[in-house]
């Protein structure tokens, strides 16, 4: 028993030298270095321990796949704590196979298996090897990947059109792709990744990341705050709100889910703003059209159109940043009615400096 443990001793001195020698390949500083070091030791020590101290049926396979199980979450929170204390960036779907394939060992070595099933266990141990490889190298992560792997090959705009979402898709025309088809063949001198982000009052700031070195992290090679003429050929959302939409966005018009339909839609609806764009909007409506007694002032002026002699059966602003106004289903429509009331919240609205009021004339069932 001494002697097995002599052996263990000098192995894990063996992978714990090895795993710093290794770790100090990659240049690292020595802050980095020591803490590497430490966490390896703390490792090794957290190993010993599971293995002496566990001691449930050993030799079972009960004990082998617990075992496993318990190394794996020991290996998981060294992985973290070297990722977050050093920089230093593991490849995790590897650990990940490798207990996968010590979990099938097992199985292999403690179940009275057939020829057929131990084939099976041979190709899952395949089948996830093959898709972890097809995942890192097939499918682009990264939009050098992306360009490498598929925009390179393209040959014309159709197939260019595959790559797009659906927002590029309806702008960008078969001159844009002529227009860059010739150097899509050609390798290109120098590749960045870019990062533009957008804030609310346009500004947007451009960030530009690179690696050191290939298993090294991200760092941040450039970042400032992009001028106005650059900004506004990438800007996505208004500087202002955008009301040219004639109905209101995503407005549902099937009697079985809203029971009602729409009569008529009048005034400049939103078609494009950010969020707080939109809510500044719906809080400017409130602000004019918020209170009960605006309401009614406009209604006595149009006298007697609310129940019980009138249509008008509810009313209100709704949060996609429109008036609306239902009238009972027996009502036959009046346009000259519409007419009217439509011009005395236009008034009202125009005096408080809002335009074309977008309203919903609805009648529900």
């Amino acid at each position: 028993m001494a002697k097995l443990w002599d052996n263990q001793i000098v192995w894990i001195l063996v992978i714990l030298i090895v795993s710093v020698g290794i770790f100090h390949g990659t240049d690292p500083g020595l802050r980095e270095l020591l803490i590497f070091t430490v966490l390896s030791v703390l490792l090794v020590l957290s190993l010993y321990s599971t293995n002496r101290f566990y001691s449930t049926g050993r030799g079972t396979l009960k004990y082998r796949l617990i075992r496993t199980c318990i190394l794996f979450m020991l290996f998981s929170l060294y992985f973290i704590a070297v990722r977050e204390l050093t920089g230093f960036s593991l490849d995790y779907g590897l650990l990940v196979l490798f207990f996968i394939a010590l979990a099938i060992f097992a199985l292999w070595e403690h179940l009275d298996l057939t020829r057929m099933e131990k084939v099976i266990l041979v190709l899952t141990l395949l089948v996830i090897i093959l898709v972890k490889t097809y995942t890192t190298s097939v499918i682009p992560k990264t939009s050098a990947q992306l360009y490498f792997s598929k925009i390179r090959e393209v040959n014309n705009f159709e197939e260019f059109q595959e790559t797009l979402t659906k927002d590029a898709g309806e702008s960008f025309t078969r001159e844009d792709f002529l227009e860059i088809k010739s150097h899509l063949q050609e390798w290109p001198l120098n590749m960045t990744h870019p990062l533009i982000m957008e804030y609310e009052g346009g500004d947007m700031i451009l960030l530009e990341t690179a690696r050191e070195h290939e298993d090294r992290p991200l760092k941040v090679s450039n970042i400032e705050l992009l001028p106005e003429e650059v900004a506004s050929y990438f800007r996505y959302y208004p500087l202002e709100i955008e009301r040219e939409a004639d109905i209101p966005q995503n407005m549902e018009d099937d009697e079985e889910i809203t029971e009602s339909k729409i009569i008529e839609c009048r005034g400049a609806f939103v078609s494009h703003g950010t969020r707080q764009q939109k809510r500044d909007w719906y809080e400017q409506l409130i602000s004019v059209f918020g209170d009960k007694e605006t309401w009614d002032n406009i209604w006595f002026e149009l006298g007697g159109i609310q129940p019980p002699e009138g249509p008008v059966i509810g009313y209100g602003t709704e949060s996609d940043g429109y008036l609306e106004i239902s009238f009972d289903e027996e009502w036959e429509v009046d346009e000259k009615l519409l007419d009217k009331i439509y011009k005395l919240f236009h008034d009202k609205a125009k005096e408080h400096g809002i335009e074309d009021i977008p309203i919903v004339f609805k009648q529900r069932f």
